[in-house]
């Protein structure tokens, strides 16, 4: 959602309460939501525009997790092993929600292996006046693979601590680490 004033923290507010019905009482794909979403915006506000990373942790067999998500104009996931290889989860990156409408959206999978910790995060941790994306976004990875074999808790406040902030942008993440015990444990 554009803006960081009272307005945009209701639209948001909005976005969110819908995005919840939409994925209340079905496994229907993340693009497909996403894409519903869209058409949704059109009657509820037509000129809100928003981005959103939507996306479910599936058992793909016994013990054994992937990713199912869909990316509709926000900054890609990122996925690090935990040997501390670091990329960023780029198949599918569609416009931002409010573009055209019954856009389809594209759905990706993706294997996430034994110890490895998965960040999705808001655009206010790596965007800055005057700085490339692609150099923040380097950044970020370089930072989160040499904090690969933290604990979780740590990982997030020393990737925090590292990363430069403005101040002016709302940062928010989400780290989830897969277990590398037993198979039936999940992530």
């Amino acid at each position: 959602m554009a803006g960081h004033d009272l307005a945009a923290a209701v639209e948001m507010s909005r976005l969110r309460n819908m995005l919840r019905v939409l994925t209340a009482d079905r496994l229907t794909p993340p693009c497909e939501i996403l894409r519903r979403l869209n058409i949704a915006m059109e009657t509820v506000d037509p000129e809100a525009t928003a981005t959103c990373v939507l996306s479910r942790v599936e058992e793909a067999e016994p013990g054994g997790w992937r990713l199912n998500y869909a990316v509709a104009g926000h900054p890609p996931p990122l996925l690090i092993s935990a040997g501390g290889d670091a990329r960023f989860l780029d198949a599918v990156a569609d416009p931002l929600l409010g573009s055209p409408l019954d856009r389809p959206y594209r759905c990706a999978t993706e294997p996430l292996p034994p110890g490895s910790t998965l960040l999705l995060y808001t655009d206010g941790l790596v965007e800055h006046p005057g700085e490339d994306l692609d150099t923040s976004l380097d950044r970020l990875r370089g930072h989160a693979a040499d904090l690969a074999d933290r604990p979780l808790e740590d990982f997030c406040d020393d990737l925090l601590d590292a990363m430069p902030s403005t101040g002016t942008d709302d940062i928010a993440m989400i780290a989830l680490r897969v277990s590398t015990q037993a198979r039936h444990q999940g992530p």
